[in-house]
């Protein structure tokens, strides 16, 4: 989701998306709710970080259960900065599919903010 998001915020901006251990494909209810607000997301497979290997990155953005001390970014990914967003793995728990759709919302909605500020008050702002 944080992916898509950020496309749609800067359509001008090499981003990379890639996973520790990604899943083998992009869930269903991802998809949903991104499209509940504008934003298309394709069915695909996630890619694994070490297709990166190698390239530094000027944002490395991590997304996931825990906090940043505790995501362990592999040391053969170089990049100049980090933030971290840290999420509860919706997919983990939950009772029904409606949960899981509520929970992912709440989710996107949480990424596109932090990343809507990112994009607006730290990457514009560095143009300027």
């Amino acid at each position: 989701m944080a992916e898509a998001i950020l496309k749609q915020l800067g359509n001008n901006l090499e981003i990379y998306s890639a996973g520790l251990n990604p899943a083998d494909h992009i869930s269903p209810v991802a998809i949903e709710v991104l499209d509940e607000i504008g934003i298309k997301l394709l069915p695909s497979e996630p890619m694994h970080f070490s297709e990166f290997e190698g390239i530094e990155f000027d944002f490395l953005i991590t997304v996931g259960d825990g906090t940043n001390e505790n995501l362990q970014v592999p040391k053969s990914i170089h990049y100049k900065r980090k933030m971290h967003l840290g999420f509860k793995n919706p997919y983990t728990h939950f009772k029904n599919r409606d949960e899981l759709k509520e929970k992912c919302q709440e989710i996107r909605d949480e990424i596109y903010a932090e990343l809507d500020y990112f994009y607006n008050r730290i990457l514009k702002r560095k143009k300027d």
